[in-house]
């Protein structure tokens, strides 16, 4: 006797293609890796805050920068002091226009810094706010 397959539960369908919060967040990492300033703050709205400890390191009052253009003067020095940085996500998860990134960042071939990026994405998907922390770094072994 064959089972009815109408009281099956039926599987949720999958979306095709990308999320636009994951879009963006695809985007910035691809600015990163290729250093290429216009194409990280593209991903930022003008009225973007920043939250990071290493802010202190450039900036030292502050550990918080706003606006657009505060932020692209301090990645601008992140890309000058670090021209090998490299972004490696580990993983992704979103909710809504919120997206939680867990990455590493090395910042030569053999260090890397284990970093959780919390973005805050507005109604255009341009990032409005942006919270990291940082855990351990490691010195590869060759």
């Amino acid at each position: 006797m064959e089972e009815k397959k109408e009281n099956q539960p039926q599987q949720p369908q999958q979306p095709v293609g990308k999320s636009p919060v994951q879009e963006t967040i695809d985007k910035w990492i691809e600015g990163w890796n290729e250093h290429n300033l216009d194409k990280i703050m593209e991903t930022y709205a003008d009225t973007a805050e920043l939250y990071d400890p290493k802010i202190k390191e450039v900036y030292p009052d502050t550990f918080t920068l706003e606006g657009k253009e505060n932020i692209r003067n301090y990645y601008s020095v992140i890309l000058k002091v670090f021209p090998e940085l490299k972004i490696k996500p580990l993983g992704l998860w979103i909710k809504g226009n919120d997206a939680l990134l867990e990455y590493y960042i090395y910042t030569n071939p053999e260090a890397k810094i284990d970093v959780i990026s919390k973005f805050y994405l507005n109604k255009e998907y341009k990032i409005q706010g942006h919270f990291v922390y940082y855990g351990l770094s490691y010195k590869e072994e060759i």
